[in-house]
C-alpha cells in the first residue's frame, strides 16, 4: 500500500478494512492505493500478484488481476466513470450506486460497486472509495447471514473441484415413511425442521460442511487437508468431527421429540430413532454446485456411496461406522470421543439383518461397528 496516504484517507481505509468488505481506495489523482483482503481473496490473488498499487485506475484496471474479473464492457464503463469523477470533481453525486459483472470462478455474478467520495474538512478532494457487494434485498441478505460464517468459509474454499480426502455422514429418521402418516403433516413438517437444524449446527460446530438433504435424510462432509497451505484439518481431526456429530445427534433428536410431546404433537422418543452411517473417503471429488436456485456442496466418489449403504442398513437407531473412519483416528481424538478402537468389535456389512441387494453389491464386504451399542455396553 502507498504510504503517502492522508489521514482522512487512512481513517476511510482502517474503517472500510473493518467492515471486512471487498473494497478498493484511489487517491485524488486516480491512482489505486489499497485494496482490502477480502477484495484480494474474491479475485484469487496470492501476495506475488501485481495489484497495481500508485497506477492510475485506467493504467491499472488492464492488470490481468482486474481484467480477468471485469469483463472489457465493465471495465470500460468502471474506468471512464471513475475518470469522469477525477477529472470534474465537485459536479457529481458524492455517493453512488453501479452495477457491475465479475466472473468469479468460471461464472458471472451481478454485484453492485457503491462508489463514495473522500473529502477532507475543508472541501478539498481526497480520493475515491468503492464497494463491491451482492445486489441483494436486505430481507434476502438477513436470510443469507442466518448460517454459519465458518461452515460458509469453508465452502467458499471449495470454488475449484478437486479431489480430497474427507469423513462422510448420513442421517435419517428410522421409519420415518409410517411417522409421518400418524402425524398431521405440519406437526411433521416442524419435526423435520428441527431434526435438519439441529443436525446442520452439529456440522458446523464440528468443523465440517452440510451436504444434500431430502425429507428427513441430511448428509454432510468432513475434510482433511491434502496439500500445503490447505486450511483444513488433518485426517484425525476430521474423522473426529463426523463422528462427534454421530455419537451427539440422536441426543439431540431425543430432545426434539421430548419438546414437540410437551407441545402436545402425538410423537414419542420410541417413534423417532435416528440411524447414522460413517464412513471415510480417502480421494474424493469434492466441490461447490452452484445454481439459480441453491449454492451446496457435493461429493462424488465410491465412498459416498458405500456410506449411503452403510446408513441404509442401519436401522432402530444404530450409529454404523466404518472400520476406515475409526482407524483415521489418533490416540487423543479417540480418547476425547470416548472410543477405545482395541476393543471394538466389527462386523460384515453383509452379515447385519436387513443388509438389501444394493447394500451387499455396493458396500457388503466392509467392516462395521454399532457405535451406539458400543457406547451402552461402555
Amino acid at each position: 500500500m502507498d504510504d503517502r496516504l492522508p489521514e482522512l484517507r487512512q481513517a476511510v481505509i482502517d474503517a472500510l478494512d473493518a467492515s471486512r468488505s471487498a473494497s478498493q481506495v484511489y487517491d485524488a489523482d486516480g491512482r489505486l492505493c489499497w485494496v482490502s483482503e477480502q477484495m484480494l481473496e474474491l479475485a484469487g490473488a496470492d501476495p506475488s500478484t501485481e495489484v497495481g498499487y500508485g497506477m492510475h485506475v485506467g493504467e491499472g484496471l488492464e492488470l490481468p488481476l482486474w481484467s480477468s474479473m471485469l469483463a472489457g464492457p465493465a471495465r470500460r464503463a468502471l474506468r471512464e466513470d471513475l475518470e469522469r469523477r477525477f477529472a470534474t470533481d465537485s459536479e457529481l453525486a458524492p455517493i453512488w450506486v453501479s452495477p457491475v459483472e465479475l466472473n468469479l470462478a468460471h461464472r458471472r455474478r451481478p454485484v453492485g460497486m457503491l462508489g463514495l467520495t473522500v473529502r477532507a474538512a475543508d472541501g478539498t478532494f481526497a480520493g475515491t472509495a468503492l464497494v463491491f457487494a451482492p445486489l441483494l434485498p436486505a430481507r434476502v441478505l438477513a436470510l443469507v447471514s442466518e448460517g454459519d460464517e465458518a461452515m460458509f468459509t469453508r465452502m467458499a474454499d471449495l470454488t475449484e473441484p478437486r479431489r480430497r480426502p474427507a469423513a462422510v455422514l448420513f442421517a435419517d429418521i428410522d421409519s420415518s415413511g409410517h411417522l409421518s402418516r400418524l402425524l398431521p403433516t405440519p406437526a411433521y413438517f416442524e419435526l423435520i425442521r428441527r431434526f435438519t437444524t439441529a443436525f446442520d449446527d452439529l456440522v458446523a460446530r464440528h468443523g465440517g460442511i452440510v451436504g444434500k438433504h431430502a425429507g428427513d435424510g441430511a448428509s454432510a462432509f468432513f475434510l482433511a487437508s491434502c496439500a500445503d497451505g490447505d486450511a483444513h484439518p488433518a485426517e484425525s481431526d476430521a474423522a473426529g468431527g463426523a463422528l462427534a456429530v454421530a455419537l451427539a445427534f440422536p441426543a439431540s433428536v431425543r430432545s426434539i421429540v421430548e419438546e414437540l410431546g410437551e407441545e402436545g404433537v402425538g410423537v414419542a422418543v420410541a417413534d423417532c430413532r435416528v440411524n447414522l452411517g460413517v464412513h471415510w473417503g480417502a480421494n474424493l471429488y469434492i466441490g461447490q454446485v452452484v445454481t439459480g436456485g441453491r449454492l451446496e456442496v457435493t461429493a462424488l466418489g465410491d465412498e459416498v456411496n458405500e456410506c449411503a449403504r452403510i446408513e441404509q442398513v442401519a436401522t432402530g437407531g444404530q450409529t454404523l461406522v466404518s472400520k476406515t473412519v475409526v482407524e483415521r483416528l489418533d490416540a487423543g481424538a479417540a480418547g476425547e470421543l470416548g472410543i477405545d478402537p482395541m476393543t471394538l468389535t466389527y462386523r460384515v456389512l453383509a452379515d447385519l439383518a436387513g443388509a438389501d441387494r444394493k447394500a451387499l453389491r455396493d458396500a457388503g464386504s466392509l467392516a462395521v461397528v454399532d457405535l451406539a451399542a458400543s457406547a451402552q455396553d461402555n
